[in-house]
């Protein structure tokens, strides 16, 4: 009996036992949902406040850095990024079998860490281009001054963007265009808002601030002279609506025509200045009233406000690079005062800035390598073909477009270039020269090297396969000169994409990414472009006016969004990035959905799969709330909506969300049907 009741209770154990090792590996065969109950706010009804409920956890929970203000879950991700990225580069010099790339990055890392021999340096190493200013005397020099300087990176008011020419999509044209100013837009220096008046009159002071170190006995009165012929310039330039109608800013002119079209800037002499080639004959002007204000300037303030005013700029440019006077004024006034930090931003942080845009393809070589999984990208890839597929499936069904239009979307989506990862080549930086103790040539020489291959460019045919994004970037784009989609291998990470997950959040997070920025092909700008990038119509008449309606009735919505009480969206600055929201959410979401394959997707965690869907799209977007006067501002001229109505707005126009969370009259998120608008 006693042995028999000891072979039973074995057998008892030996089931109970293969019954938990059951119960394990049926748990074990079922993902995780990718959604943490941390960044709920179950206080909050979905149907109510579907941000919220969403992230209103993360919010609580989630403190970003004094030194980053506005801090998102991008943010959060991209500091993650370059602190790996800090450690290799401390490292990089070291290592047996180091490449020439990564000699040359160690070198501008360390001149830009050894703060004692910048303090110790001084101004010297800007005497070189202080001469040079210093000899201007004539609108002519001073032309030639600030081709100088865009040559070497720093544009001053106007710049030169080669890209490919939208009436023959092959070739490259030069497009000279109005460029940054010292505050962040023209309505710092317009807007008579409390909170810019403020800015300007702090950027005023700044100015005295900077020409004072510098020697100058003329400092305030030199102050007031800059900021009123930075206020003539800001009053030309165009809004960043005006500037994004597609043939607006399109004037083409030749060599010739470039001398002549505005007394007191010879552009001319300013295409040779950067290097353009003289047998270069197709040029643009984007706005030529805006170039031939600057000319009129050039002719009307004296020399030496010119002198001053370039001398500040470089300054300014460089101030991370100068001794810790110019340092900490820079960083009291543009990281304190413009964009709202309470502290200042580690040096290996800026450091990593410096490689970013001096270095950025060796960088994002060096993050590939070491931190960007294949097995991720194979996965990645599939949620890539499916949204392509679906949106190819919503194309060809949609009950507005035409046979004549749906066959011209058809024929750009299947020209659209998609790319994921990281290049197949990187820039060829084996000319420049770098030295352990050189931070201010190092950059320079960088910025050069650049410029002069975008310049370069001229002399060949269109690459559509070029990158313009690096893939340590937590970011993507879209590029309409070249019908082409960029998705950089940082993406490929949570919360965007995590590869142990189920498919409805990597298709809420990295699905929406993808179809996002396949939706900006079009959007209003970018639905008046072929699959090659040139400027044509493919619509029919009577499809444009449809589209144009459903456009409207999306800036109608976002424009009743208040960032403050009172400070309402522009829902016409960020039309193109709400069509694209709109649009991307559903196409990705019909993406999940020929994912599942008509399978029945698990609940996990409490949620259904189109519940997960949309959580995991929101939670790309979690932000810290607006609640400062800079943020404010940012938000406000910013051609994105802020994070929290880019997830209310969307999801708002989603009939699936009303069937996920059971939103219904009566709820604060409902739209009825006939309010609710679809594109694409």
């Amino acid at each position: 009996m006693r042995r028999l009741l000891l072979r039973s209770t074995r057998l008892r154990a030996t089931a109970l036992a293969a019954m938990a090792m059951a119960a394990a590996t049926c748990a074990s065969a079922l993902p995780v949902s990718g959604i943490s109950s941390m960044d709920l706010d179950r206080s909050v009804r979905p149907q109510d406040d579907f941000y919220q409920f969403a992230v209103g956890g993360w919010i609580k929970r989630v403190k970003g850095p004094a030194y980053m203000p506005g801090w998102s879950a991008g943010r959060e991700l991209q500091l993650s990024v370059y602190q790996a990225l800090d450690s290799d580069v401390q490292r990089i010099a070291t290592l047996p079998g180091a490449t020439p790339n990564e000699h040359k990055l160690s070198d501008i890392y360390t001149s830009y860490m050894d703060v004692a021999h910048i303090d110790a340096e001084g101004l010297r190493p800007l005497a070189p281009y202080f001469e040079q200013l210093d000899r201007m005397t004539t609108p002519g020099d001073i032309t030639a001054a600030v081709a100088m300087l865009s040559a070497q990176g720093l544009d001053i008011g106007i710049g030169t963007w080669v890209h490919p020419d939208d009436e023959d999509p092959s070739q490259y044209v030069a497009d000279f265009v109005q460029s940054d100013l010292g505050l962040p837009e023209r309505d710092y220096y317009l807007s008579n808002e409390p909170r810019l008046a403020t800015v300007r009159d702090a950027y005023q002071q700044h100015i005295e601030r900077v020409l004072t170190l510098s020697g100058r006995a003329d400092a305030p009165a030199m102050a007031k002279a800059i900021v009123a012929l930075e206020t003539r310039l800001a009053s030309a330039q165009w809004t960043q609506v005006a500037t994004r109608v597609p043939g607006a800013t399109s004037h083409r002119c030749t060599r010739t025509q470039l001398s002549t079209m505005s007394p007191g800037l010879d552009l001319s002499r300013f295409a040779q200045g950067i290097g353009i080639p003289s047998a270069t004959d197709r040029f643009n002007v984007s706005q030529p009233d805006y170039v031939a204000t600057y000319g009129q300037l050039l002719t009307e303030v004296p020399a030496p406000v010119w002198r001053a005013y370039l001398r500040l700029r470089l300054s300014d440019h460089l101030a991370r690079f100068l001794p810790q006077p110019y340092r900490e004024e820079a960083d009291r006034f543009f990281s304190g005062t413009v964009y709202g930090a309470t502290a200042s931003r580690p040096r290996w942080l800026r450091a990593m800035g410096v490689l970013e845009d001096s270095m950025g393809d060796a960088l994002g070589q060096l993050y590939v390598q070491r931190h960007f999984p294949a097995e991720a990208q194979a996965r990645a890839r599939t949620v890539l073909d499916n949204v392509i597929a679906a949106f190819r499936q919503r194309i060809e069904a949609s009950d507005w477009l035409s046979a004549t239009g749906k066959q011209g979307a058809l024929s750009k989506l299947d020209h659209l270039v998609i790319r994921m990862g990281a290049p197949d080549r990187i820039r060829d930086y084996s000319s420049l020269v770098t030295h352990p103790d050189d931070a201010v040539g190092n950059w320079m020489r960088a910025r050069t090297l650049l410029a002069r291959y975008e310049i370069d460019k001229l002399s060949r045919p269109v690459d559509r396969n070029e990158w313009t994004m690096s893939p340590q970037s937590v970011n993507g784009y879209y590029s309409v000169s070249r019908n082409q989609v960029v998705l950089p291998a940082a993406l490929l990470q949570a919360p965007y994409f995590q590869a142990d997950a189920d498919d409805a959040v990597n298709y809420g997070g990295l699905g929406f990414f993808i179809a996002h920025e396949l939706s900006h092909a079009f959007d209003r700008a970018g639905s008046q472009y072929d699959g090659f990038g040139k400027r044509v119509e493919w619509m029919t008449a009577q499809d444009r006016a449809e589209f144009e309606r459903r456009t409207h009735a999306l800036v109608a919505q976002y424009s009743r969004y208040e960032v403050a009480p009172g400070d309402h969206l522009d829902g016409e600055l960020t039309i193109g990035e709400n069509i694209a929201d709109n649009a991307g959410l559903a196409i990705a979401y019909a993406a999940y959905q020929r994912a599942l394959a008509h399978r029945a997707a698990p609940i996990l965690d409490g949620f259904t799969g189109d519940q997960r869907f949309y959580l995991g799209f929101a939670r790309i977007w979690a932000s810290e709330p607006i609640n400062t006067p800079t943020g404010i501002t940012q938000a406000l001229a910013d051609t994105h909506a802020p994070d929290r109505y880019r997830v209310l707005g969307a999801v708002a126009n989603q009939d699936a969300f009303y069937r996920a969370f059971k939103v219904g009259e009566g709820d604060a998120m409902f739209l009825s049907p006939a309010q609710r608008t679809h594109l694409w």
